[in-house]
């Protein structure tokens, strides 16, 4: 939507004209007040203003736009009959990002209009690819912080106990480390593959296999951390087959349970189960925990990836 702001009802009628033919949504103010009012109603994507108007004129107006944070980031475009160099220098000054003399050619507005909505779009899409990837980049970050977790504990748990332990016992728990090692590898590859994310090209590999042998990953994975805290750990799933993509489901159940062992006190239980149901034969997978668990309030953006919550682990 644009919002073209003139004092002069017949230039509002004329631009507004020009602009519908060019299938824009449109929205005019006759004041810079009126204006400033309706950019932080509607959030309109670009704003052609006039300067010279009574009370308020465009340069003004440019400059409380651009001071207020919930209309700062709209692109302003003047579009005046004023010519000197010291009006256009100003009026980049205060942040426009185009100006427009009149009499103005119908032709090079739309073109004009036309670029500023694109770079804006651009400038949205790199922001928001930014965050993603500041975000990405704290998830690997938390996903190799549990299985790396699990590969001290377990090599302090050897480092402590040498002397105590025979070799029947210790073979296991190296095998754990092994198993943690790939889990990293697996992580590290998932970062290598960020780039095919950002490309929208990430590949999503589904199977069938026994959702015990994940279980059971997972298990391995993080019973010593939950054994340092006296855990009651639990995961069951026999017998069960899936279709699904199993890096992926591994994944989202290592990080599940990962938060439950931290957020669960000492003496505390986790429980993994799950839930065929029979109509469709969907399998729903539940982790349960008597952790400190979370408000209800912030539910609503758990999934928003942009939107980090965190509480205090035990």
């Amino acid at each position: 939507m644009l919002l073209i702001v003139d004092d002069v009802s017949r230039n509002l009628q004329v631009l507004g004209n020009f602009l519908r033919e060019e299938n824009y949504d449109i929205s005019a103010a006759i004041s810079g007040k009126q204006a400033i009012t309706i950019a932080k109603e509607t959030g309109p994507d670009l704003i052609l203003l006039d300067i010279m108007m009574p009370e308020l004129d465009g340069f003004e107006t440019c400059r409380r736009l651009k001071e207020d944070p919930a209309t700062r980031d709209i692109p302003v475009i003047f579009l005046t009959a004023r010519t000197s160099t010291e009006d256009l220098i100003k009026g980049f000054s205060l942040g426009a990002v185009d100006y427009i003399t009149k009499p103005f050619h119908r032709q090079e507005l739309i073109a004009r209009v036309a670029t500023h909505l694109e770079l804006k779009r651009s400038h949205e899409e790199l922001w928001k690819t930014i965050r993603d990837k500041d975000k990405f980049f704290s998830i690997i970050a938390h996903d190799l912080r549990g299985p790396l977790g699990s590969f001290m504990s377990i090599s302090e748990y050897v480092s402590e106990n040498i002397e105590e332990l025979e070799i029947e016992d210790i073979k296991p728990l190296f095998k754990e480390m092994q198993n943690t090692g790939k889990g990293v590898y697996s992580l590290l590859e998932n970062l290598l593959e960020w780039s095919r994310i950002q490309l929208g090209t990430i590949s999503f590999t589904p199977e069938e296999f026994d959702l015990e042998t994940v279980f059971e990953k997972t298990y391995n994975l993080l019973r010593v951390q939950a054994e340092r805290k006296d855990i009651d750990l639990r995961i069951e799933a026999e017998g069960v087959r899936v279709r699904a993509d199993r890096n992926m489901i591994s994944t989202v159940l290592r990080n599940l349970v990962s938060n439950a062992v931290k957020y669960t006190p000492r003496g505390g239980r986790i429980s993994v189960t799950h839930q065929k149901r029979v109509r469709d034969g969907l399998v729903f997978v539940s982790v349960q925990d008597s952790g400190v668990g979370m408000e209800a309030h912030r539910v609503a953006s758990l999934f928003d990836i942009a939107d980090a919550r965190s509480t205090l682990g035990t």
